[in-house]
This record gives C-alpha cells, sequence and structure tokens, in this order.
C-alpha cells in the first residue's frame, strides 16, 4: 500500500522466491477514502465557523425521538381518532402544555428537520429551544440565528 496507489504483486507458490521487478506487479491508483463523511453544520449568526460543533447524539436522538411524537400526535388530531389534546396528555401522564409544545415541533421547517436528523444543527440547539417556533420557516432560522442552507 502506498499513499496513492497499491501495488499488487503475482506469484504462484513455485515462484515464491522470484525477483519482485519480473513484471509480476499491478499497480492500481488508489486514494483511502475519508473515514468520516464531513457535515456541514448549519452555522449561527456572527460565530466563526472553527467554533461551532455539532449537537451531541443523545441530544439529537432526543430532539429527533419529540419531532416524531409532535407528528404522531398532530396526526392522531387530524385524523379524528384523537378529540383533543387531554387525551394524550392522560394517555402520556404528561401535562397538555407539554403535548401542545411538543406538537409544536411537527411544524418545524423541513430544513431544520433535515439538519436534526442529519446532526448538522450546533450545540445548543435542541427541544426546548425549537418548541413553540414561530410559524413561518424563514423566522424560525432567524430566531434561533442560524444562516438557512
Amino acid at each position: 500500500m502506498h499513499k496513492d496507489h497499491l501495488t499488487i504483486r503475482f506469484s504462484s507458490d513455485a515462484e515464491e522466491t522470484s525477483d519482485p521487478a519480473d513484471g509480476n506487479l499491478l499497480s492500481i491508483p488508489w486514494e483511502k477514502p475519508p473515514s468520516r463523511k464531513s457535515k456541514q453544520i448549519l452555522i449561527p449568526h456572527g460565530v466563526p465557523k472553527n467554533e461551532v460543533r455539532p449537537t451531541r447524539i443523545e441530544r439529537r436522538a432526543r430532539l429527533v425521538s419529540a419531532i416524531a411524537r409532535g407528528r404522531r400526535w398532530l396526526d392522531e388530531i387530524v385524523s379524528g381518532s384523537i378529540t383533543d389534546v387531554q387525551q394524550i396528555a392522560s394517555r402520556q401522564k404528561c401535562s397538555v402544555r407539554q403535548v401542545n409544545m411538543t406538537i409544536s415541533l411537527a411544524f418545524l421547517a423541513p430544513d431544520l428537520v433535515k439538519a436534526a436528523v442529519e446532526g448538522r444543527l450546533p450545540r445548543g440547539i435542541g427541544v426546548e429551544r425549537l418548541r413553540d417556533a414561530p410559524a413561518e420557516w424563514s423566522l424560525q432560522f432567524e430566531t434561533l440565528g442560524l444562516n438557512p442552507q
């Protein structure tokens, strides 16, 4: 293995002692692929790019789960299988306010949801910051201080 190519030497059992310069070599151009696919983190206004870190995986999982739960609860209300949020609150053993705040996550801009799923949101933007976001998608980015991409 070399930095920019692989060299393969062909031999049979009878040729174990053959000279490697005898023409039984194959050189193939090759570069090691990056160990990780890089992510384009959404950059907050006025923060240098090198200071932005992605959301931690635990917080990301919690956020994506909350968005999915909010969408599921909204679907239950829209479909009529649930008549009000009190039923969800009773079933989940939580407050009506918590149900409403979780349902609000169903209205996040698709680009924010995609960034959350892909782990491209900067640290500090989790469930708490995204609940009850403005309805207009461009205002969601503005409120969070993010540059939409």
